[in-house]
């Protein structure tokens, strides 16, 4: 089946370039576009308990396609200072359902479509190391059933958060063509907005061929002035996540959504154009009916005597955290490394000292630092806890 399905893989790449090339030539007029194909197979690594219950091999097909954009000194000052980075758009397809399963539960096929930044590390002569990350969503067609597919506890969600990244040695084999080899790791997870929620983190290798009309440009000792931003600014924000809960999964087989509110403020020295670093400080404010559920459902798991020993619930909870900003005009990505102050809303639910934040902020043009933004909470920086939408303003 995994012979078949890399033959399927090669006859798409071949029929992809064909169609990239013929693309490229007829609508993609600009020199600073390019068009990639890949494929090549991940491995479904085994960080999940039943993973060999589940199934018998564990090497599967994938393959996708994706159109760049080549930034240049005149496009913004920001590409010069980080390294003239390749952006775009990716398609791309992971063969799951080639697996060998050993019982009815199954995963099936992913696709996921997602945007990526692309910058070289190393560069000499006609061959370069590039590295890549990848940021998405993922649309899967196989969840959990506890009749039908009981061992798939890897997705409660036909919708996921793709995340990947690489490194990547290219080849100019001529002027508008490149070969790759790379190196890469993906990540699918429903960011608990599903559950359950063990999700996938598997390496992968793969080849590539691009078709471009225009290398990456050298970086150049001479960057066009900026203008010099603000040394401080600050930011205050609040926002709502949505939390499916693990206890309340497991004492009573299901979980709806949880609504989290979050409410905080940061103060960043903004020491390079594209680069700044604060403190922030972050308050959640639980609902009280998800607090009476959260209980009884550790109650159920962990009887009464353990509960009462704990003590009561508290819907609130506040750190305090190192937060770190990357800057491209008014995009940013941001991540927030923090440590609770306080929190006693749960004997076992989503544990641990530490929490961090990973995500993007648009500031918008004309609005005097009104600002949107999306992350991802997690805990001890392996369980999520919740995706979280976020407004603003920076100051």
């Amino acid at each position: 089946m995994l012979e078949r399905a890399m033959k399927t893989v090669t006859a798409m790449v071949v029929a992809l370039v064909c169609v990239g090339m013929h693309a490229q030539e007829a609508s993609l007029s600009g020199q600073k576009w390019n068009v990639t194909v890949h494929g090549g197979a991940a491995y479904v690594s085994p960080t999940f308990t039943w993973r060999d219950e589940m199934m018998s091999t564990c090497v599967y097909p994938s393959a996708g396609v994706m159109v760049g954009y080549q930034t240049t000194e005149e496009d913004s000052p920001y590409a010069a200072l980080f390294g003239f980075p390749n952006i775009g758009v990716g398609l791309g397809w992971d063969g799951l359902s080639t697996l060998r399963y050993n019982t009815p539960s199954r995963l099936k096929d992913i696709f996921n479509l997602y945007g990526f930044v692309e910058r070289p590390l190393l560069r000499g002569g006609r061959v370069s190391l590039d590295f890549d990350f990848d940021l998405g969503m993922g649309f899967n067609r196989s969840l959990y059933d506890p009749v039908e597919n009981p061992l798939n506890r890897n997705f409660g969600s036909y919708l996921l958060v793709f995340v990947g990244g690489g490194l990547t040695f290219r080849v100019a084999l001529t002027d508008r063509l490149e070969a790759g080899l790379a190196a890469r790791f993906t990540h699918y997870s429903t960011g608990r907005l599903g559950y359950p929620n063990a999700g996938l983190n598997d390496p992968a290798a793969s080849l590539s061929l691009r078709y471009r009309k225009a290398a990456a440009p050298k970086r150049s000792r001479s960057i066009r002035p900026m203008d010099t931003p603000r040394r401080f600014f600050y930011e205050i924000y609040a926002g709502c996540g949505i939390h499916k809960c693990a206890i309340e999964w497991s004492a009573f087989g299901s979980t709806p959504s949880w609504p989290i509110f979050s409410f905080g403020a940061s103060a960043n020295w903004r020491y390079r154009p594209h680069l700044s670093t604060g403190v922030a400080v972050d308050m959640y404010a639980e609902t009280a009916a998800f607090q009476a559920r959260l209980e009884e459902s550790e109650r159920k798991l962990y009887g009464d005597e353990t509960i009462d020993t704990y003590g009561p619930y508290k819907r609130f909870s506040s750190g305090i955290g190192l937060i770190q900003h990357l800057h491209y005009g008014n995009f940013s990505g941001f991540a927030t490394v923090g440590a609770y102050l306080y929190r006693h809303y749960g004997y076992q639910d989503q544990r641990g000292k530490l929490y961090q934040r990973v995500g993007l902020k648009y500031v918008l043009p004309g609005s005097a630092g009104l600002f949107l933004a999306v992350d991802c909470k997690a805990h001890d920086f392996s369980r999520a806890a919740m995706m979280e939408l976020t407004v603003g303003v920076r100051l």
